[in-house]
Order: structure tokens, then C-alpha cells, then sequence
């Protein structure tokens, strides 16, 4: 682990479990000192372990079962407040980003249980309370608070379960299908976003129902003059921006926003250094459940892609809201 300081803290995934005596992590039986384990608990700093327990750190960040944190750093007074539709959404694509100058997230539709891994799907009790906890630990790598929604995801609405996505991702349908869920996202929104002075809210890229909500509540903000003095940008949602085109869903969105009054949207690249790429990518390492070990890999080389020929290893894209 050279490339890692060694004031930097091992953190045990929320996934290791005790099965009927035996350590298990993903469901899986696992060979490891359960001890050792314990004290990886993002308190402890690698200088604190000894060279042999460093090995074995090695080999299981490796594996999969922990990942590794910086020492926490002040927030800068003007870190960005980012509206995430999930938990994961914020960190997948603007982990650099909060890396960098901290952050808070607000994980809007934090209660969910979907995932397509078997073992996961049939304990869904269980899954519900290991994707806040992976929020908990990225959260923690990369310097950010989170504050908990708590409203539904679309994949456990009955409106929604058997739909989630919606064509064309620029609409403003949501609003009118569910209304009253809309009305609620906006008013939490409007207390939890009061002082931000840079809110970052989901394109929409994609269509996915939840993300889109977040974007509308926020623009109803907006419009009504309830953001304050913040500046507002929209960020590409990840991994869908990975496979659908977030400069066509800028591109139609801002002529929307233009023709009615409130201004046209302009990409920016915030640069990422690599100290916050490695951080990220660390923190990207929580998310089991439901995001890919791939999907991470696809999302590294997106940013690297942006960052060609700009300032840093890597960037992350925003589009920001001119009035």
C-alpha cells in the first residue's frame, strides 16, 4: 500500500457479518482475523499497526473487504450541498469534488432495498440498512455529512416498481404523476437547502423517476426565489450519464429553463487532483450492493477522459445555471 500515507485509517465494509459462527462478507464465508478486523474501525491510522498486520491490510483492501480514509480535514465554509436521489448518487459523481473541500449530502429517497444480487434480495430488512451504512463509510472517506431524507425509492413505490425510468429525461412530468410526493420533496428540500451557498442537484441524465424529482423540486425552489443567494449547477448523473448522453439532456433541459425565464445552462469541469481521485476511489469501494465493481472502473476512466488536457488526473462535470 505505498501509494496510500500511513496516516490514512483502514474502515472493515459494513458487509462483514457473523453468520452461525463464521465471518462472511457478501454473503460469503471468509478466512480472516476477526480481531484485526475490529480494529479497523477508521479510528486507527496504518502507522498503528504493525508491519505483518500491514500485509494482511493490504491483502484484504485487495479483496474488497476494507478501504482506506483520509484524516478528517476542516470543511470549506463554502462546500458544496449536493442533492443526491439516493444514497451513492452524490459520491458517484462528485466524490472528487467533496474530496477536495468536504460537502454535505442530502440522500432524498434513502429507504430502498433494491439490488439484483440474490443474497441481498432475499433479506431485504437487511439490505436496506447496509445501503446507508455504505453511504455512511463513502461519506466518511471522502469528508461529508449526510442527512437522511427518508422518503421511498421509486423500485419500492407501487406507482413506480415496475417503471422507474422515464422518456424524455428534460420533463417536468413528475410533478404532475405524483403530485403530492413532489409537494413533500420540495418543502424537506427548501429546509435542508436553506444557507447553502452551492447546491448541486442531479441532471437528470437518464430519466431515472427519483433523480428527476430532485432536479424539479430544486428548479421549483429556484423559481419561487427559495434558494437564496446560492449558486445552483447540475451535476451528470453517474453511471447513466455512462450510457446515456448528459450534453443532449443539458442541451434540451436548458432551452426548457431558457424559455421560461430562468436562464440557460454552461458546462464546467471542476478539476479533480490525486489525492481526491485516490479518495474517491476508495470511497466508491463502499458501494457493494448495488453498484458493480465495472461500473466504479467505467466511472474512473469517464473522469480521466474529462480531464484531458486540463489541470489535473481526472474532472467531474457540471452544468451550471446562468439567470
Amino acid at each position: 500500500m505505498t501509494e496510500i500515507p500511513d496516516t490514512w485509517c483502514p474502515i472493515t465494509l459494513p458487509h462483514v457479518e457473523t453468520v452461525d459462527g463464521r465471518l462472511c462478507f457478501l454473503g460469503h464465508a471468509v478466512d480472516a482475523d476477526a480481531a484485526l478486523l475490529a480494529r479497523c474501525d477508521g479510528g486507527h491510522p496504518l502507522a498503528a499497526f504493525t508491519p505483518a498486520e500491514r500485509e494482511t491490510l493490504g491483502r484484504w483492501r485487495r479483496l474488497g473487504l476494507l478501504l482506506l480514509a483520509p484524516p478528517t480535514a476542516p470543511a470549506d465554509p463554502l462546500a458544496p450541498v449536493v442533492v443526491s436521489p439516493h444514497p451513492d448518487d452524490a459520491a458517484l459523481a462528485l466524490g472528487g469534488t467533496v474530496a477536495r473541500r468536504g460537502g454535505r449530502f442530502l440522500d432524498v429517497f434513502s429507504v430502498e432495498t433494491w439490488t439484483k444480487d440474490p443474497y441481498y434480495a432475499a433479506r431485504p430488512e437487511l439490505t436496506r440498512r447496509l445501503l446507508l451504512a455504505e453511504e455512511t463509510v463513502a461519506a466518511r472517506v471522502l469528508g461529508a455529512r449526510v442527512e437522511l431524507l427518508g422518503f421511498v425509492d421509486a423500485a419500492d413505490r407501487e406507482l413506480r416498481r415496475e417503471a422507474f425510468f422515464t422518456d424524455p429525461a428534460w420533463s417536468d412530468g413528475f410533478a404532475r404523476e405524483e403530485p403530492e410526493l413532489f409537494d413533500a420533496v420540495t418543502a424537506r428540500l427548501a429546509t435542508a437547502l436553506a444557507g447553502a451557498g452551492l447546491v448541486c442537484a442531479p441532471l437528470g441524465v437518464g430519466g431515472h423517476v427519483d433523480h428527476l424529482a430532485c432536479r424539479e423540486a430544486v428548479l421549483a425552489l429556484a423559481r419561487g426565489g427559495r434558494l437564496g443567494g446560492a449558486r445552483l449547477v447540475f451535476y451528470e448523473d453517474q453511471p447513466y450519464a455512462l450510457f446515456s448522453s448528459a450534453e443532449e439532456t443539458a442541451r434540451k433541459l436548458g432551452a426548457r429553463l431558457a424559455e421560461a425565464g430562468l436562464g440557460d445552462l454552461h458546462p464546467e469541469l471542476w478539476p479533480v487532483d490525486g489525492t481526491a481521485a485516490l479518495t474517491k476511489s476508495e470511497a466508491l469501494g463502499a458501494y457493494r450492493i448495488q453498484v458493480r465493481r465495472g461500473i466504479v472502473r467505467r466511472i474512473h476512466r469517464h473522469g480521466t477522459r474529462l480531464a484531458d488536457g486540463s489541470r489535473g488526473p481526472a474532472a467531474e462535470r457540471v452544468w451550471r445555471l446562468r439567470g
